[in-house]
């Protein structure tokens, strides 16, 4: 049975492929309007803009890269925040309903 990625372990695992760069703002763009977490969405809308305005040349643009290696503030930024939620495991909604004042009952 395969495990369903959460949408913060989907987003790492899109840093750390090697793509074009319209390849990884495509791919952060299907992201970002899957997700319903707003800091995550305002995080990769960061990066896509850093992305376009980054690489101008058709030249640069064809070379494949890696996000995840990147020392761009922006993407440090996604990183941490994704990888902070995905060591304790927490789903999307979990995130959402904790930050909108929901919780266990005790």
């Amino acid at each position: 049975m395969k495990v369903k990625m959460t949408i913060y372990e989907e987003t790492i695992a899109a840093f750390k492929t090697f793509s074009t760069c319209s390849q990884h703002i495509t791919r952060l763009g299907k992201t970002m309007n899957k997700t319903e977490d707003p800091q995550l969405k305002i995080l990769l809308g960061s990066v896509i803009r850093s992305l376009q305005k980054m690489f101008f040349s058709p030249r640069d643009r064809a070379i494949p890269f890696q996000l995840y290696e990147s020392t761009a503030a922006e993407v440090k930024a996604v990183t941490a925040y994704c990888e902070a939620l995905v060591v304790p495991k927490r789903q999307e909604w979990e995130v959402l309903a904790e930050r909108n004042g929901w919780g266990p009952i005790a």
